[in-house]
Protein backbone atom coordinates (compact mmCIF):
# COMPACT_ATOMS: atom_id res chain seq x y z
CA UNK A 1 0.00 0.00 0.00
CA UNK A 2 1.24 3.56 -1.01
CA UNK A 3 0.03 6.63 0.91
CA UNK A 4 1.28 10.17 -0.62
CA UNK A 5 2.40 11.26 3.05
CA UNK A 6 1.15 14.81 2.18
CA UNK A 7 -2.18 13.85 1.89
CA UNK A 8 -2.10 12.44 5.21
CA UNK A 9 -0.27 14.95 6.29
CA UNK A 10 -3.08 17.56 4.68
CA UNK A 11 -5.97 16.08 6.66
CA UNK A 12 -4.79 18.06 9.75
CA UNK A 13 -6.87 20.76 10.88
CA UNK A 14 -4.90 24.05 10.16
CA UNK A 15 -7.16 26.74 11.67
CA UNK A 16 -5.74 27.13 15.24
CA UNK A 17 -7.08 30.74 15.75
CA UNK A 18 -9.78 29.81 18.03
CA UNK A 19 -7.09 27.57 20.40
CA UNK A 20 -5.84 28.29 23.34
CA UNK A 21 -1.78 28.67 23.51
CA UNK A 22 -0.38 25.09 24.03
CA UNK A 23 1.86 25.10 27.96
CA UNK A 24 5.20 23.22 27.93
CA UNK A 25 6.73 22.20 30.87
CA UNK A 26 10.37 22.28 31.80
CA UNK A 27 9.95 18.58 32.49
CA UNK A 28 8.59 18.25 29.32
CA UNK A 29 11.64 20.48 27.21
CA UNK A 30 14.11 17.76 28.98
CA UNK A 31 12.13 14.92 27.58
CA UNK A 32 11.87 16.06 24.05
CA UNK A 33 15.85 16.98 23.99
CA UNK A 34 16.20 13.12 25.32
CA UNK A 35 14.25 11.67 22.73
CA UNK A 36 16.60 13.15 19.69
CA UNK A 37 19.47 11.09 20.49
CA UNK A 38 20.77 9.35 17.60
CA UNK A 39 22.76 6.36 17.08
CA UNK A 40 25.67 6.65 14.21
CA UNK A 41 25.74 2.94 12.51
CA UNK A 42 27.05 1.44 9.51
CA UNK A 43 26.95 -1.91 7.67
CA UNK A 44 28.93 -2.92 4.10
CA UNK A 45 28.00 -5.70 1.66
CA UNK A 46 29.60 -9.37 2.84
CA UNK A 47 33.03 -10.02 3.09
CA UNK A 48 33.48 -6.00 3.46
CA UNK A 49 34.11 -4.63 6.82
CA UNK A 50 31.76 -2.20 8.36
CA UNK A 51 33.14 1.52 9.86
CA UNK A 52 30.66 1.93 12.89
CA UNK A 53 30.90 5.24 14.64
CA UNK A 54 28.47 6.50 17.20
CA UNK A 55 26.59 10.42 16.62
CA UNK A 56 24.46 12.14 18.86
CA UNK A 57 22.13 15.14 16.95
CA UNK A 58 20.24 17.53 18.88
CA UNK A 59 17.37 19.31 17.61
CA UNK A 60 15.58 22.43 19.21
CA UNK A 61 12.82 21.50 21.52
CA UNK A 62 9.97 23.18 19.73
CA UNK A 63 10.47 20.49 16.48
CA UNK A 64 10.73 17.33 19.01
CA UNK A 65 7.70 18.51 20.64
CA UNK A 66 5.80 18.87 17.60
CA UNK A 67 6.64 15.14 16.23
CA UNK A 68 5.77 13.94 19.63
CA UNK A 69 2.65 15.27 19.64
CA UNK A 70 1.18 15.17 16.10
CA UNK A 71 2.41 11.07 16.22
CA UNK A 72 0.91 10.45 19.62
CA UNK A 73 -2.98 11.85 18.07
CA UNK A 74 -1.82 15.40 19.26
CA UNK A 75 -4.15 17.19 21.43
CA UNK A 76 -6.12 20.55 18.93
CA UNK A 77 -3.83 23.13 20.53
CA UNK A 78 -0.73 22.39 18.49
CA UNK A 79 -1.98 20.53 15.34
CA UNK A 80 -1.04 23.43 13.11
CA UNK A 81 2.77 23.41 15.06
CA UNK A 82 2.61 20.14 14.63
CA UNK A 83 2.20 20.18 11.19
CA UNK A 84 5.30 22.54 10.46
CA UNK A 85 7.63 20.63 12.93
CA UNK A 86 6.56 17.24 11.17
CA UNK A 87 7.94 18.60 7.64
CA UNK A 88 11.15 20.28 9.17
CA UNK A 89 12.05 17.17 11.45
CA UNK A 90 10.80 14.41 8.61
CA UNK A 91 11.89 15.99 5.78
CA UNK A 92 14.47 18.66 6.15
CA UNK A 93 17.27 16.21 4.95
CA UNK A 94 20.00 19.17 5.31
CA UNK A 95 19.11 19.59 9.03
CA UNK A 96 19.22 15.81 9.97
CA UNK A 97 23.03 16.05 8.25
CA UNK A 98 23.35 19.15 10.18
CA UNK A 99 23.75 21.58 7.60
CA UNK A 100 22.77 25.36 8.16
CA UNK A 101 22.68 25.86 4.16
CA UNK A 102 19.78 25.72 1.58
CA UNK A 103 20.36 22.54 -0.03
CA UNK A 104 16.93 22.86 -1.47
CA UNK A 105 17.86 22.93 -5.13
CA UNK A 106 19.61 19.57 -4.29
CA UNK A 107 16.78 17.84 -3.24
CA UNK A 108 13.98 15.46 -4.31
CA UNK A 109 11.05 14.91 -2.47
CA UNK A 110 9.40 12.39 -2.57
CA UNK A 111 6.55 11.81 -0.08
CA UNK A 112 5.51 8.31 -0.57
CA UNK A 113 5.21 5.47 2.20
CA UNK A 114 5.02 1.50 2.02
CA UNK A 115 3.06 -0.94 4.87
CA UNK A 116 2.97 -4.19 5.94
CA UNK A 117 2.21 -6.24 8.95
CA UNK A 118 1.65 -3.13 11.42
CA UNK A 119 4.97 -1.21 9.74
CA UNK A 120 4.94 2.12 7.27
CA UNK A 121 8.22 3.46 5.71
CA UNK A 122 7.87 7.03 4.39
CA UNK A 123 10.79 8.02 2.11
CA UNK A 124 10.84 11.57 2.25
CA UNK A 125 13.81 13.24 0.76
CA UNK A 126 16.78 12.13 -1.62
CA UNK A 127 19.89 14.04 -2.49
CA UNK A 128 22.30 12.66 -5.25
CA UNK A 129 26.13 12.92 -4.76
CA UNK A 130 29.06 11.74 -6.72
CA UNK A 131 28.30 7.60 -6.60
CA UNK A 132 26.59 8.02 -3.44
CA UNK A 133 22.87 9.01 -2.60
CA UNK A 134 21.52 11.01 0.91
CA UNK A 135 17.79 9.43 2.02
CA UNK A 136 15.96 10.33 5.18
CA UNK A 137 13.11 8.69 6.04
CA UNK A 138 10.50 7.78 8.97
CA UNK A 139 9.25 3.85 10.11
CA UNK A 140 5.92 4.36 11.88
CA UNK A 141 5.12 1.36 13.88
CA UNK A 142 1.41 0.45 15.69
CA UNK A 143 3.73 -1.08 18.43
CA UNK A 144 5.34 0.97 21.09
CA UNK A 145 9.41 1.00 21.10
CA UNK A 146 10.16 2.14 24.53
CA UNK A 147 13.20 0.19 24.90
CA UNK A 148 16.65 0.37 22.58
CA UNK A 149 16.51 -3.12 21.11
CA UNK A 150 12.85 -2.34 19.82
CA UNK A 151 14.16 0.69 18.35
CA UNK A 152 16.99 -0.87 16.49
CA UNK A 153 14.51 -3.84 15.80
CA UNK A 154 12.76 -1.49 13.47
CA UNK A 155 15.62 0.14 11.81
CA UNK A 156 14.67 0.52 7.87
CA UNK A 157 17.31 -1.14 5.74
CA UNK A 158 17.44 0.23 2.27
CA UNK A 159 19.04 -1.89 -0.91
CA UNK A 160 18.89 0.03 -4.43
CA UNK A 161 17.50 -1.50 -7.47
CA UNK A 162 17.86 0.21 -10.79
CA UNK A 163 17.04 -1.67 -13.75
CA UNK A 164 16.08 -4.85 -11.44
CA UNK A 165 19.65 -5.15 -10.38
CA UNK A 166 20.87 -3.92 -7.23
CA UNK A 167 23.34 -0.98 -7.24
CA UNK A 168 24.06 0.16 -3.85
CA UNK A 169 27.14 -1.65 -2.11
CA UNK A 170 26.35 -0.69 1.75
CA UNK A 171 25.25 2.28 3.78
CA UNK A 172 25.84 4.44 6.94
CA UNK A 173 23.30 6.62 9.01
CA UNK A 174 22.03 7.64 11.78
CA UNK A 175 18.49 6.93 13.74
CA UNK A 176 16.63 9.96 15.82
CA UNK A 177 13.51 8.65 17.64
CA UNK A 178 10.60 11.00 17.35
CA UNK A 179 8.48 9.26 19.89
CA UNK A 180 7.60 5.82 20.57
CA UNK A 181 6.04 5.02 17.48
CA UNK A 182 8.29 6.54 14.81
CA UNK A 183 11.69 6.87 13.85
CA UNK A 184 13.40 9.20 11.85
CA UNK A 185 16.57 8.24 10.26
CA UNK A 186 19.19 9.29 7.79
CA UNK A 187 21.14 6.76 5.20
CA UNK A 188 24.05 7.44 2.77
CA UNK A 189 24.05 4.51 0.24
CA UNK A 190 26.97 4.15 -2.08
CA UNK A 191 26.36 3.62 -5.38
CA UNK A 192 30.09 2.63 -6.64
CA UNK A 193 28.87 2.38 -10.53
CA UNK A 194 26.24 4.16 -11.00
CA UNK A 195 26.81 8.00 -13.04
CA UNK A 196 24.96 10.46 -10.04
CA UNK A 197 25.53 13.37 -12.95
CA UNK A 198 22.34 12.87 -14.87
CA UNK A 199 18.72 11.68 -14.23
CA UNK A 200 18.59 8.05 -12.64
CA UNK A 201 15.43 6.03 -12.37
CA UNK A 202 15.59 4.04 -9.04
CA UNK A 203 13.79 2.17 -6.83
CA UNK A 204 14.29 1.05 -3.05
CA UNK A 205 13.25 -2.06 -1.57
CA UNK A 206 12.64 -1.30 2.18
CA UNK A 207 12.62 -4.20 4.62
CA UNK A 208 12.82 -4.16 8.72
CA UNK A 209 13.63 -6.91 10.87
CA UNK A 210 14.52 -8.90 8.01
CA UNK A 211 10.80 -9.17 6.37
CA UNK A 212 10.16 -6.72 2.72
CA UNK A 213 8.19 -4.00 3.87
CA UNK A 214 7.71 -2.58 -0.31
CA UNK A 215 9.08 -0.90 -2.52
CA UNK A 216 9.10 2.91 -3.98
CA UNK A 217 9.90 3.93 -7.17
CA UNK A 218 11.43 7.18 -8.07
CA UNK A 219 13.51 9.86 -10.35
CA UNK A 220 16.62 11.85 -9.01
CA UNK A 221 19.83 13.27 -10.33
CA UNK A 222 23.20 14.89 -9.00
CA UNK A 223 23.62 17.32 -11.65
CA UNK A 224 22.89 20.16 -9.88
CA UNK A 225 24.91 19.57 -6.95
CA UNK A 226 28.06 17.73 -8.47
CA UNK A 227 27.97 21.19 -11.05
CA UNK A 228 28.20 23.24 -7.60
CA UNK A 229 31.24 20.73 -6.76
CA UNK A 230 34.90 22.23 -6.10
CA UNK A 231 37.53 19.47 -7.26
CA UNK A 232 40.98 19.65 -5.90
CA UNK A 233 43.31 16.78 -7.61
CA UNK A 234 45.55 15.48 -4.80
CA UNK A 235 48.92 13.57 -5.07
CA UNK A 236 49.93 12.28 -1.89
CA UNK A 237 50.31 7.94 -1.25
CA UNK A 238 49.98 7.10 2.16
CA UNK A 239 51.89 3.77 2.63
CA UNK A 240 50.36 1.48 5.40
CA UNK A 241 52.11 -0.96 7.66
CA UNK A 242 51.11 -4.22 5.46
CA UNK A 243 52.98 -1.88 2.28
CA UNK A 244 49.80 -1.88 0.95
CA UNK A 245 49.32 2.22 -0.42
CA UNK A 246 45.97 4.30 0.06
CA UNK A 247 46.46 7.39 -3.02
CA UNK A 248 44.91 10.35 -2.14
CA UNK A 249 43.08 11.32 -5.56
CA UNK A 250 40.65 14.14 -5.37
CA UNK A 251 39.55 16.85 -2.37
CA UNK A 252 35.84 17.80 -2.94
CA UNK A 253 34.01 20.72 -1.33
CA UNK A 254 29.86 20.84 -1.68
CA UNK A 255 26.68 22.35 0.29
CA UNK A 256 26.50 18.20 1.26
CA UNK A 257 30.09 18.44 3.14
CA UNK A 258 33.77 17.78 2.28
CA UNK A 259 35.11 14.47 0.58
CA UNK A 260 38.49 12.64 0.04
CA UNK A 261 38.18 10.32 -2.63
CA UNK A 262 41.44 7.50 -2.64
CA UNK A 263 42.64 3.88 -4.11
CA UNK A 264 43.73 1.36 -2.13
CA UNK A 265 46.58 -0.95 -3.90
CA UNK A 266 46.40 -4.31 -3.19
CA UNK A 267 42.21 -3.79 -2.68
CA UNK A 268 41.88 -6.05 0.35
CA UNK A 269 41.04 -4.06 3.42
CA UNK A 270 43.52 -4.18 6.45
CA UNK A 271 43.16 -1.26 8.37
CA UNK A 272 41.23 1.67 9.35
CA UNK A 273 42.40 5.33 8.35
CA UNK A 274 41.65 8.58 9.58
CA UNK A 275 43.39 12.10 8.86
CA UNK A 276 43.73 14.24 11.72
CA UNK A 277 45.10 17.97 11.31
CA UNK A 278 43.57 21.62 11.46
CA UNK A 279 43.00 24.58 9.00
CA UNK A 280 45.08 27.51 8.64
CA UNK A 281 42.94 29.01 11.32
CA UNK A 282 43.71 26.98 13.55
CA UNK A 283 40.34 24.57 13.86
CA UNK A 284 40.74 21.11 14.05
CA UNK A 285 40.34 18.75 11.10
CA UNK A 286 39.13 14.95 10.69
CA UNK A 287 38.49 12.66 8.08
CA UNK A 288 37.61 9.13 8.35
CA UNK A 289 37.12 6.55 5.83
CA UNK A 290 33.24 5.95 5.01
CA UNK A 291 33.21 3.63 2.28
CA UNK A 292 35.61 1.05 0.30
CA UNK A 293 34.70 -0.40 -2.92
CA UNK A 294 36.89 -2.42 -5.07
CA UNK A 295 39.63 -0.46 -3.89
CA UNK A 296 37.89 2.83 -4.43
CA UNK A 297 37.31 4.25 -1.24
CA UNK A 298 35.82 7.99 -0.25
CA UNK A 299 36.79 9.90 3.22
CA UNK A 300 34.36 12.13 4.86
CA UNK A 301 35.06 15.00 6.99
CA UNK A 302 33.92 14.26 10.66
CA UNK A 303 31.40 16.36 12.07
CA UNK A 304 30.82 14.88 15.55
CA UNK A 305 33.18 17.27 17.12
CA UNK A 306 34.99 19.87 14.95
CA UNK A 307 32.36 20.71 12.22
CA UNK A 308 32.56 20.93 8.74
CA UNK A 309 35.53 22.96 6.96
CA UNK A 310 35.84 26.23 7.75
CA UNK A 311 34.42 28.23 4.71
CA UNK A 312 37.02 30.96 5.49
CA UNK A 313 40.10 28.38 5.81
CA UNK A 314 42.73 28.61 2.91
CA UNK A 315 44.53 25.06 3.87
CA UNK A 316 44.45 22.04 5.53
CA UNK A 317 47.40 20.27 6.81
CA UNK A 318 46.55 16.76 7.75
CA UNK A 319 48.40 13.37 8.92
CA UNK A 320 47.21 9.80 8.25
CA UNK A 321 46.55 7.72 10.95
CA UNK A 322 45.54 4.28 11.09
CA UNK A 323 44.33 1.02 13.35
CA UNK A 324 44.20 -2.49 12.27
CA UNK A 325 41.07 -4.56 12.02
CA UNK A 326 40.50 -6.83 14.06
CA UNK A 327 41.06 -10.47 12.79
CA UNK A 328 38.91 -12.66 15.42
CA UNK A 329 37.43 -10.28 18.26
CA UNK A 330 35.04 -8.15 16.31
CA UNK A 331 36.26 -5.54 18.65
CA UNK A 332 37.26 -2.24 17.16
CA UNK A 333 40.58 -0.83 18.67
CA UNK A 334 40.68 3.39 18.60
CA UNK A 335 44.50 2.91 19.18
CA UNK A 336 45.26 4.95 15.95
CA UNK A 337 48.99 5.12 14.94
CA UNK A 338 50.51 7.57 12.48
CA UNK A 339 51.56 5.89 9.14
CA UNK A 340 53.05 8.75 7.18
CA UNK A 341 54.07 12.56 7.31
CA UNK A 342 51.82 15.84 7.52
CA UNK A 343 50.74 17.49 4.38
CA UNK A 344 48.89 20.32 3.03
CA UNK A 345 45.88 20.73 0.64
CA UNK A 346 45.42 24.65 -0.63
CA UNK A 347 42.00 25.25 -0.68
CA UNK A 348 42.11 29.17 -2.40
Amino acid sequence: MKDPIYELLNDIDSSPESYPAAQVTQKDMQSWKEAFKAKKHSSGPSGNRAVRKHRYVKYAAAAAAAVVLICAGSIPSVRITAYAAVKSVTYDLGQLLGISGDLSPYTTVVGESVSKDGVSVTLNEVIMDENMMYITDTVTTSEKMDTVEKQMGYTADAMVFINGKMASSGASGGIEQADDYNLVSTMEIDLPNVDTSGTVDMEIRYSVAGKEIGTIAFTASGAELLADTVTIPLNEVVTLPDDSTLSLEKYTTSEVGQKIFFTLSPEKVVYDVILKGEDNLGNPVEFITRSIHDGQGRMEVSTIDNGYVNDQAESLTLTPYAVKFPETSGKMSNDYQPVGEAFTIQLK
